[in-house]
């Protein structure tokens, strides 16, 4: 089991609110992230490591969203 951070993003862009938590695998742990936010945005991180950020409607992005910016 690897430990995640999931935060909920807000529309304007402001966290809402974090949760840790253990996963098996970066699939398992966007799972459980759907289950805990899923009103929000959603951020998943594992330590450092950006794993993806999921819209409210499902879609998935595994770019980092400051990158996305930088590009």
């Amino acid at each position: 089991m690897s430990e995640y951070k999931l935060y909920c993003i807000e529309s304007d862009g402001r966290i809402a609110m974090r949760h840790d938590y253990s996963a098996s695998d970066d699939l398992s742990s966007l799972d459980r992230a759907k289950e805990l936010c899923g009103e929000y945005e959603i951020e998943v991180w594992q330590g450092s490591r950006f794993v993806a950020r999921v819209t409210k409607d499902g879609t998935a992005s595994l770019t980092e969203p400051s990158a996305q910016s930088a590009a």
